[in-house]
């Protein structure tokens, strides 16, 4: 893979990368930073890539072990930063109480759902992204629903 194909296609995910990496980390220099890593070590390793077709899977697994190594980095230090009110005012009450309910879901789950559902992602490649089987994204996908729907109804019965 040459320079311009490898810029074209970053260039392309860039978006998908970033919600992602949000799916993840919740401080905005966190996830510019994970994005960035991610790019810049998928270009060191871009030899190892035997497919091309597969660049997507390739790079969001490797964003992925990035966000995780800025976990781990970050277990000991202040919590998560809040959203600011202005922002959260703008937003639909709904999408607000469905980010929230995503959020606490666990982190396998939150990876799926937002693969799956935010990125247009199908099953087989969500699976081969997180390195697990169709059968496991599925059941994966149904627990993480059923939470959301647990959680959201619970909002809403408030």
């Amino acid at each position: 893979m040459d320079k311009e194909q490898f810029a074209r296609q970053v260039t392309g995910l860039q978006g998908s990368l970033y919600r992602v990496a949000a799916s993840y980390l919740r401080g905005e220099s966190d996830r510019l930073d994970a994005v960035s890593e991610a790019i810049a070590r998928a270009w060191e390793k871009r030899y190892t890539l035997r497919d091309e077709t597969l660049f997507r899977t390739w790079i969001t697994r490797i964003l992925i072990r990035e966000c995780v190594n800025i976990q781990r980095r970050q277990k000991r230090s202040v919590p998560m930063e809040q959203m600011p009110e202005g922002e959260a005012a703008k937003e639909d009450e709904r999408i607000v109480s469905l980010r929230e309910a995503i959020d606490q879901l666990p982190q396998r789950h939150r990876t799926m759902v937002v693969l799956h559902y935010m990125e247009g992602c199908d099953v087989r490649e969500t699976a081969r992204i997180m390195g697990t089987t169709k059968g496991a994204v599925c059941a994966g996908l149904a627990r993480a629903r059923a939470a959301l729907r647990r959680m959201i109804g619970e909002e809403m019965d408030v």
